[in-house]
This record gives structure tokens, sequence and C-alpha cells, in this order.
């Protein structure tokens, strides 16, 4: 864990991510103000230096990779761009484990190698993206030449991502949830989140109607000739989703970065699914997702 701590320092520093004033003053902060706020004002201290570095003409361009401005979900872009687009701009999109274990992010990265198995997105790849949200990691599967479905049910943040489809080519935008059967449901908002939307079976005062298939039906509508690689975070809705694709799972082996972190049985749930639906893939559990690839 010290090895651990000491290496993510020196990347941070060596990266120009972090000074050591910036440390400094970050545990001053801590002392001073308490835990929470002083994570808050570190949160905004890096989003105004990311907006430096990246934001340009009212766009954001994560080298190459572009997305919308927009200052609402300010909070939000900062995290999801620790997750998705962090290794890509710092590591040169090398996600082998000595990095992708550093703790940069909150959840850590969509994408995962080591000497048993790589779960990385390639040129020419045909990506399901499950919960798109703004589409930062439909936008970055376009980055590296591949074709991406973006799932997301959420009209209430569809309009920046088909911004985000007019930025980067290869996207196509599918307006619906993900689960282990065709049909209608119910999307519950987070007002806390805007990509914290989850769907529910049963409606409430809040949830909006939405439409959901099947990875497997999607796939036999679309005459897929394969699917390379699933990227989910659907807030809990990962098994069902995973039993709505055992047909893909066992045709295709895509590789897979699923999320294990919203239920406390996830990580056993999602393996459990897979190995059925296909023995021969390698599982690897990291601290929040899930990596699954056939050799």
């Amino acid at each position: 864990m010290m090895f651990k701590a000491i290496k993510t320092f020196f990347y941070t520093y060596r990266l120009g991510i972090e000074s050591p004033k910036d440390m400094v003053l970050h545990r001053m902060n801590k002392l001073r103000y308490g835990e929470r706020k002083a994570r808050e004002i570190k949160k905004r201290k890096d989003y105004e230096s990311l907006k430096k570095r990246y934001l340009k003409d009212g766009i954001w361009d994560f080298n190459g990779i572009k997305l919308p401005y927009n200052e609402h979900i300010s909070m939000e872009l900062l995290e999801c761009y620790k997750d998705t687009l962090f290794v890509f701009c710092h590591f040169n999109d090398n996600y082998n484990s000595c990095y992708t274990d550093l703790n940069f992010s909150n959840e850590g990265a969509y994408g995962y190698q080591n000497d048993e198995i790589d779960v990385t997105v390639k040129k020419g790849d045909i990506v399901i993206d499950a919960g798109a949200w703004i589409g930062d990691f439909s936008a970055y599967a376009s980055a590296k030449g591949a074709y991406c479905y973006a799932f997301e049910p959420n009209v209430h943040i569809l309009n920046l991502l088909k911004k985000t489809q007019q930025l980067n080519p290869h996207i196509c935008i599918i307006e619906k949830g993900l689960g282990g059967q065709s049909g209608f449901s119910y999307l519950t908002q987070d007002d806390s989140h805007s990509g914290g939307a989850k769907i529910a079976l049963e409606a409430d005062s809040a949830s909006d109607k939405i439409e959901v298939t099947t990875i497997d039906d999607f796939v036999a509508a679309q005459n897929c000739e394969r699917v390379d690689f699933i990227k989910a975070d659907i807030e809990g809705f990962e098994r069902y989703m995973l039993q709505g694709a055992t047909k893909t799972l066992k045709d295709f082996a895509p590789r897979l970065a699923i999320c294990t972190y919203h239920l406390p049985d996830d990580p056993q749930v999602l393996a459990g699914i897979i190995l059925a639906a296909n023995p021969n893939y390698t599982i690897v559990q990291k601290r929040c997702k899930l990596f699954a690839a056939v050799r």
C-alpha cells in the first residue's frame, strides 16, 4: 500500500498533474476545513486546471477526443475524465496494470492489460457503450478507430450526447436501455448526478418510461457479424444486461469492462453470468470494475 502511494505520488508529480505545493496545500486544507471541504476545494482547482489544458473555443479537446462543454456537469466531467480519458491523455493509452492500478481516479480506467488478458479497444472494433452518458467513452472509442453503439435512455442528457456524436465520427446513438429482456421500463433520475439515473421495473413520481432492449436482440436486429468490446456503467443493471447478452458472449466473446460497485454482490454475480455463457473467459476483478476476455 505504501509503495503504491509513493508510486502514485511520483507519477502525479512527473506528469505535472499536481505539484508538491498543491499536495501540501490540500493537506493543510484538510486540517483547517475538514476532509469534505478540502476535497471540494481540490476538485474545483482540478477542474480549473482541466479547463486551462483541454478547453478550446468552447469545446473539450482531450488530445483529439472532443466533448461538448457544459458547466452544469463540470464536477461530473472531472470524475469521468479521470476514469475514461486519464490513461489516454497521460500514459499514451497504455493500460498496463502498473499504471491502471494506481489511484488516480475513484473507479479506475475502462481498460486493463496484464500477462493474462488484454481488455482494450482496438482499431476497427465494434463497441457497445452501455450507459453512454454524454458519450465520453464513445468518443474515446471513436478516437481509437472503433465504431461505437452508444446506449443512453436518459432524455435529459441526450442533447449533450448528440453534440458528442457531431464532434466525433463513428458513433451511433441508441436511445434505449439495456436489460435482460426487451420491452419497457422506467428511469429514475438522480438529482446529484446526471449520469446516475437508474432503471427500475416500476414507476414512481420522478421516473420516465423508457424502452429497453437486450444486447442479443439488438445484435440480431442489426445483423452484427461481431461485437468486440462492451463497456457498461448502468447503475446496478449490469447483471440484467449480461443476462440479455449470453448468446453474444458465447458467439463473439467480446472484451468486457463492467462496473461492479453498484451492488454488494456484483463481482460474484456478474462473473457467474459471464462464465455460464462462455467458460473460456478469463476474469480479473479490480477495485470497482470487472475485466474479462477470452485469450
